[in-house]
């Protein structure tokens, strides 16, 4: 569970490649038009966020720009006009300074640097998705859906919830209605906290998520489920990394957090210190890159010894 853009179906992702070894030929396939379509959507979303802060286009550039203010993604198909166009434009000083301001403002293609460095190969008609670009294809998550997979002779599975404000009203009848929920793993974006939310006008998603956070730990539901684990995942430790190394990013976080020290570490901490703050509810917290899939395998490990420990105390089992 997460707000939107926290990383849950990363992770979901991520359990496909360390437990059954990737994706098979279908999902690869479906991929390749996911990741052309972020492109655009990527691209939409640049040419307006550059009009709203008055950055301007220059010359020949606007008509490309009008291009993709008009188009509907889920109607184009791609060929190397559109290619040609994409090039163009994010090559254009407007488009580059709003690109790097992009970490301000929420986006839903936060990772258009590395889709523009593999723009060719992903054009090639022969292109096929590695795991890499597999995991950074974004798609918009609703309803539920459930990953499978089999671990040391003990099945799993990984419920992933849509995070957008409608979809959430939906986490407690999910919760209710499964009767073998052992854990909520819940995620929240380490590099939200200076990033304007488009759901409440006025609050960063970092606020959005830890309200939310809270909420579910106060829910009735999760309350009357005694034998439940909570996990916070602390995801985009490489981007909150990169955000501290600048300047500006570093005051306006040690102004939201004034005990942080000045090192990522105990950013890291302030951080959970704030989802946490309030609470008695025992929440196991683990600092993450949902995009490193050596890390996540690790952390996968170490999640189902922390299940399999709850259990086994709500159980009476282990002293």
């Amino acid at each position: 569970m997460g707000i939107s853009g926290s990383g849950k179906s990363t992770f979901a992702k991520q359990m496909k490649i360390i437990t059954n070894g990737g994706f098979d030929e279908e999902e690869i396939k479906g991929h390749r038009e996911i990741l052309l379509q972020n492109i655009l959507v990527g691209m939409q979303e640049l040419v307006k966020q550059a009009e709203k802060l008055e950055y301007i286009v220059e010359g020949e550039n606007r008509k490309h720009c009008r291009f993709f203010t008009q188009m509907t993604v889920v109607e184009a198909e791609w060929n190397e006009k559109i290619a040609e166009k994409v090039r163009v434009l994010w090559e254009d000083p407007a488009i580059q300074r709003t690109w790097q301001a992009a970490p301000g403002f929420q986006l839903q293609m936060n990772h258009m640097d590395y889709l523009m460095a593999n723009l060719d190969r992903f054009s090639r008609p022969d292109y096929m998705p590695t795991n890499e670009d597999v995991l950074r294809a974004r798609q918009r998550t609703t309803g539920e859906h459930t990953t499978s997979f089999v671990v040391d002779k003990t099945g799993w599975d990984l419920i992933d919830v849509g995070g957008q404000k409608p979809e959430r009203a939906k986490w407690e009848s999910i919760l209710t209605g499964k009767e073998t929920v052992n854990a909520v793993i819940y995620f929240g974006a380490l590099d939200e906290f200076n990033m304007l939310s488009t759901e409440e006008p006025g609050k960063t998603k970092m606020e959005i998520s830890t309200e939310v956070f809270k909420d579910l730990l106060t829910a009735e539901t999760v309350k009357e489920k005694t034998s439940l684990t909570i996990i916070l995942f602390l995801n985009k430790l490489d981007l909150l990394t990169t955000k501290l190394s600048k300047e500006e990013d570093k005051k306006q976080f040690h102004n939201l957090f004034p005990a942080w020290d000045g090192t990522v570490e105990n950013a890291v901490t302030q951080v959970q210190h704030r989802f946490l703050d309030g609470f008695d509810t025992p929440v196991k917290v683990h600092p993450i890159c949902a995009l490193n899939t050596g890390l996540m395998s690790t952390v996968f490990k170490d999640v189902r010894q922390t299940i399999f420990d709850s259990r086994l105390l709500s159980s009476g089992l282990r002293i």
